[in-house]
């Protein structure tokens, strides 16, 4: 399921690059929800080699409008590692 959801948010980061819409923002900040709350529900190990490989897939100024973009939650959550600068503008 780990390499499923991180294929699906990889996807969403390209067709956002590709095409900056609200849509495909919106997209993109529920396949990061989705691996978010996959990640909270399984044993440390995986939870961190995932949000590591996340942090290496998602640039911080992407990261940080799809926690805007996203529905609200308790507490955002955060890729673990240090996440590249990366700008989206063509």
């Amino acid at each position: 399921m780990l390499l499923k959801y991180l294929n699906e948010l990889d996807q969403a980061v390209r067709e956002l690059d590709q095409h900056p819409a609200p849509e495909s923002l919106a997209h993109c900040a529920e396949c990061a929800r989705v691996l978010e709350e996959y990640l909270d529900s399984q044993m440390e190990p995986v939870a961190r080699r995932g949000r590591e490989i996340m942090a290496e897939m998602v640039p911080a100024s992407l990261y940080a409008r799809l926690v805007g973009a996203g529905p609200a939650r308790e507490r955002p959550a955060k890729p673990a590692g240090r996440i590249p600068e990366v700008s989206l503008s063509a």
